[in-house]
């Protein structure tokens, strides 16, 4: 499962403090990058997993929806020297990472003792927002994000509560709702139209942990090939290729 750096599925006080630190950075001209923004509970699943049922040494101490990073409240922070990534805190690259944490403390972000890639928002609780009581000011590419994160997640322990700044699914008007049980997994392409408000992410895959290719528009007629789950496989153009997966719950097939 890919790394995720993109800066709109962070919550926008959290974002503002990333971006703050990355000037931060550049001024003292220290080649830190941020390495990882949001991560998906498939993905820290699979991480906790590593050194306990799986090969590898033990990487994090938090299994799914108990890291800030599903949240959207946690970066890491890694060394990026001649062009590759490097985690070495020996001799004088000690003193970067201690000069990291010291500047990551003049924006409100504070680190943890055994993790020193790992910047997390100051004073918030994790248990909050395993509750669903999330940091206000939330926006809805956050809100987007989080909410298809959670609606992906099949695994135990169950996930929180979808964010209030999610957007609503429309009602049913004219349009047929489009569900698994309602349309065949293979068979012949079916016009859909695009019903989120804010636009819907194209990903690669079937699932948030994908790489996002685009954003199709409000109201965009597209063309539904199969289902994965609750995601869609989708042809933009109607030429019988696949471009990508959206997500089924903001499609409305027409009839």
């Amino acid at each position: 499962m890919s790394r995720d750096t993109a800066l709109e599925h962070l919550h926008p006080t959290f974002r503002q403090k990333v971006q703050q630190l990355q000037s931060e950075l550049t001024k003292a001209d220290l080649p830190f990058r941020l390495f990882e923004g949001f991560r998906s509970a498939q993905r820290q699943h699979q991480l906790y997993s590593q050194g306990r049922t799986t090969r590898g040494a033990k990487v994090t101490n938090a299994d799914a929806w108990s890291s800030f990073h599903q949240y959207g409240v946690a970066a890491d922070f890694v060394l990026f020297i001649d062009g590759k990534w490097s985690w070495d805190d020996k001799g004088p690259r000690k003193a970067w990472w201690q000069k990291l944490h010291e500047l990551a403390a003049t924006v409100d972000l504070e680190p943890l003792s055994w993790e020193l890639p790992h910047l997390q928002q100051k004073g918030q609780q994790l248990a909050q927002l395993k509750a669903g009581h999330y940091p206000a000011g939330g926006d809805s590419s956050w809100a987007e994000n989080l909410q298809q994160a959670i609606l992906d997640w099949r695994g135990s322990p169950s996930a929180p509560p979808v964010p209030d700044a999610a957007p609503n699914r429309p009602e049913l008007s004219n349009a047929t709702s489009l569900s698994v049980d309602n349309v065949m997994e293979v068979q012949q392409a079916v016009q859909a139209r695009v019903t989120a408000r804010d636009g819907l992410r194209l990903r690669a895959g079937p699932g948030t942990s994908f790489d996002i290719k685009s954003t199709l528009k409000p109201n965009q007629l597209i063309y539904i090939m199969q289902h994965s789950g609750d995601w869609s496989q989708i042809d933009i153009q109607g030429d019988g290729l696949a471009d990508g997966y959206c997500h089924s719950g903001y499609l409305a097939a027409l009839r």
